[in-house]
């Protein structure tokens, strides 16, 4: 996977990818996440946007931008027909990247608790779990923030 700034012509496939890979956490949460129906336009104009590619099809999106002393991922998903090599791992690990070239400490990213292959794949990756609350919007649901140093 090769990983680069995101351009307004991606928009179509990053909203595809983001939709696609919420859809079996949809189901379960009974809710659809914010960042299944985020509107990507805005984080390409902040510069905020990158996708992952293969062959020039674009297979990832990551959507991180600095917060006080951390970068914080809002989305990193990778299109379920590319998950399970490593391209998760490698978009997390960008993501460092960009946060250590920021001079910032470390990434921060929130996810529910009932996703339960994403909390392994960031344990994998090297975040812990830096508090819970409740969803914004969903009471009954139950957020993790986690956090990895760079």
């Amino acid at each position: 996977m090769r990983i680069r700034r995101a351009v307004t012509a991606d928009l179509p496939a990053m909203q595809s990818v983001s939709a696609r890979a919420y859809d079996e956490y949809e189901r379960r949460l009974g809710y659809t996440p914010a960042q299944a129906c985020v509107d990507c336009g805005p984080w390409i104009a902040r510069h905020a946007a990158w996708v992952g590619e293969h062959d020039s099809e674009v297979m990832a999106v990551l959507l991180a931008e600095p917060e006080g002393h951390h970068l914080r991922v809002f989305s990193a998903v990778v299109d379920p027909v590319w998950q399970g090599e490593g391209n998760g791992t490698a978009l997390l690990d960008f993501a460092a990247g960009l946060a250590k070239d920021a001079g910032l400490a470390e990434v921060r990213l929130t996810t529910n608790v009932k996703m339960d292959r994403n909390l392994a794949m960031y344990a994998h990756c090297g975040f812990e779990v830096a508090g819970h609350g409740p969803h914004p919007v969903h009471a009954a649901h139950m957020m993790a923030e986690l956090k990895r140093a760079v």
